[in-house]
């Protein structure tokens, strides 16, 4: 990390910086949020990092590509994203045809509001994508308008202040908070904790939940101001990890455009 890297400590040992890294699998090209990083290791993987927005519709879903990033101050970073990249496939090394882009979105959200279903559909998935050698990646398309995201450091928090009023009325603002799946394995929530795989690939949950380490000693959960935050909206925590898979995460989808939430980071870690 050189010197000229910008970052945002919230703790001795925690802090966040936007990620240079090229992705893995299925983010491999696409923006990525700010990740969280101690002094020895950038958590990354396969995640989207923290406040990454994410277009929605009911038969598309818009990816960003980052414009531009400027360093405000200390603790403080803007990022503007354009909301242009779509997921195209290939099928046994061919491009597949634009319908399987749109059958593809049906079938996750078919899959997504089925809990009891979604660990054996995964596995499923996994199988079929390897036998018939289905690969999916970001690739250009129209630009449906721009997100500002403004990130902020304070003590153990990240607050980020979201901006999207360039795009249009119609579809989900959805905001991406993510970390690999392979180290933060446990969800904790309405007094419920779930590890490894009963930890679900998507299922609601409320504000108070939180994602851990199996030893407890690194998590998050969000949290909204008692001002600026979304009048309705939808919270949602999910891990998957597999082939081209490592993440687990909690997720603010909403039709509002402009508004603020908070990261709120803990860790047990010694010096």
């Amino acid at each position: 990390m050189g010197d000229q890297e910008p970052m945002l400590p919230i703790s001795e040992n925690l802090f966040f910086k936007r990620s240079d890294s090229p992705g893995e699998g299925k983010t491999r090209g696409m923006a990525k949020g700010l990740i969280l990083c101690d002094h020895k290791n950038e958590f990354a993987g396969e995640c989207a990092g923290f406040g990454l927005p994410v277009f929605k519709t009911d038969n598309l879903t818009m990816f960003p590509s980052l414009f531009s990033s400027t360093w405000q101050a200390p603790g403080v970073i803007d990022h503007v994203y354009r909301l242009n990249l779509v997921d195209t496939w290939s099928i046994s090394g061919r491009q597949a045809p634009t319908y399987f882009s749109v059958c593809m979105e049906k079938i996750v959200d078919f899959y997504m509001k089925r809990p009891y279903i979604q660990q054996p559909g995964l596995k499923m998935k996994q199988r079929l994508f390897k036998r018939f050698q289905i690969l999916s990646r970001m690739k250009p398309g129209m630009s449906v308008g721009a997100c500002r995201v403004r990130y902020q450091a304070c003590d153990h928090r990240l607050t980020i202040r979201v901006d999207a009023s360039a795009l249009p009325h119609l579809g989900n603002l959805i905001l991406l908070n993510e970390v690999p799946g392979t180290l933060f394995s446990t969800l904790i929530s309405d007094g419920k904790i779930k590890r490894g795989d009963d930890f679900l690939p998507w299922q609601t949950c409320s504000m108070e939940t939180t994602i851990e380490t199996p030893d407890s000693h690194m998590g998050f959960s969000l949290s909204f101001p008692v001002t600026d935050a979304p009048k309705e909206c939808q919270i949602a925590a999910g891990r998957e990890v597999g082939r081209n898979l490592n993440w687990s995460g909690l997720s603010i989808t909403t039709k509002e455009r402009v508004f603020t939430y908070h990261v709120n980071v803990f860790d047990q870690i010694g010096p």
